[in-house]
């Protein structure tokens, strides 16, 4: 009976020495698991920081009325098309890189400044070359500094070009090629960088009195935006479906007179005349205000952040998205008109450029350049 006792005692022994394993394997198990959702509820808390100010970079001075700076290159340059002294049909462009001393020429170039449109991704520059017969879309690539004519369209004499836009995904130009004479003959154009071929849409939908200023695409090109001056004269936004070579109306609404954004393939944002930022869904037909009060808008090109400056005030705001809602909003900025904002694709700088505002008109200097100051505030 003892040997049988010794057996039962060792037989327990052993099993518990077996469960105690098990569960300190389980218990292993689940602090990785533990651990994992640490980390992942650190890097939320992180993303949902207040914007902080690192630095501000002033820029030198590159005879600003001159010319501007288009965007990023890459996430510590940016470049810039000025005019060449004396040369009124020649454009220098000129690029800068951290920590943002002092800039080199890249090239020296026939294009006209003024219409240059930068490629979000910062690779390319789009430039129309308008004749009394054609008008050329020129693309200038900032790796190798070559220029290379894309598309060309025939121009009667009572058609005219009107403003180029970047798809946001970098792939698509759209342009408006616009008859005088017949609004039903005004036609949209988009090229397409990656299969190097163009397509045109007649615009339907448009009254007479319609004044066509600007367009944008959606990166599936299944849609498009258009900005014009209606009879009234006031700014006015349209959104329609591109089927079968024509623009077809599916939304109007009065606008300020600012940029509309895509978010998506299907939402974009406005400003609204009430001041109100906008976003619209046209999958539900939802409209959302995401912003009062605002003058001016920029978002970075992943949509995560928004740079903003409010009505009556003279301060730049930076927040972080979280869907339609602005998580913070952080001064960043003061004294400052910006007529130009635009992201690093980091997100971690902003550009920056407009028109200086001073408390006291007194100590306004008689320097026009320095009262429109370029700067890039890095970010933590």
């Amino acid at each position: 009976m003892a040997k049988i006792n010794k057996k039962w005692g060792l037989g327990m022994i052993m099993l518990l020495i077996f469960l105690l394993s098990a569960c300190s394997s389980r218990f292993k198990n689940e602090t990785i698991i533990i651990s994992a959702g640490n980390e992942a509820l650190a890097q939320e808390q992180h993303d949902l920081n207040p914007v902080q100010v690192k630095k501000i970079y002033r820029l030198p001075d590159e005879n600003i009325d001159k010319g501007y700076w288009l965007g990023w290159t890459s996430s510590n340059s940016i470049v810039g098309a000025f005019k060449k002294a004396g040369f009124p049909d020649q454009s220098l462009l000129k690029q800068i890189v951290y920590p943002y001393e002092q800039s080199k020429i890249l090239s020296e170039v026939k294009m006209d400044n003024t219409q240059m449109m930068l490629s979000p991704n910062g690779s390319k520059i789009a430039d129309m070359d308008i004749t009394r017969t054609a008008a050329t879309l020129e693309l200038f690539s900032l790796k190798d500094t070559r220029k290379t004519e894309v598309d060309t369209f025939n121009m009667k004499s009572e058609k005219y070009f009107q403003n180029m836009s970047w798809s946001e995904n970098s792939q698509f130009i759209s342009y408006l090629i616009l008859d005088t004479v017949a609004t039903k003959e005004s036609i949209l154009r988009i090229y397409d960088t990656s299969s190097n071929s163009a397509q045109s849409y007649r615009l339907n939908g448009f009254n007479n009195g319609d004044t066509i200023l600007d367009v944008k695409v959606s990166n599936d090109v299944r849609s498009a935006l258009v900005k014009l001056y209606d009879s009234t004269g006031k700014a006015t936004i349209v959104l329609g479906r591109l089927t079968d070579g024509n623009f077809e109306s599916k939304y109007r609404r009065q606008i300020a007179n600012y940029q509309m954004v895509w978010i998506s393939n299907d939402q974009f944002a406005f400003l609204g005349r009430d001041g109100n930022l906008y976003e619209y869904d046209q999958r539900n037909g939802e409209l959302s205000i995401v912003l009062e009060r605002v003058a001016a808008f920029e978002f970075s090109t992943d949509k995560r952040f928004i740079a903003y400056k409010l009505q009556d005030e003279d301060i730049i705001y930076v927040g972080k998205m979280q869907g339609r809602n602005v998580l913070y909003n952080e001064p960043v900025y003061h004294g400052i008109l910006p007529l130009n904002m635009k992201w690093s694709p980091d997100n971690t700088s902003l550009l920056v450029q407009g028109s200086k505002i001073y408390a006291n008109p007194n100590i306004v200097p008689n320097d026009v350049s320095v009262e429109e100051p370029s700067f890039i505030i890095e970010f933590e």
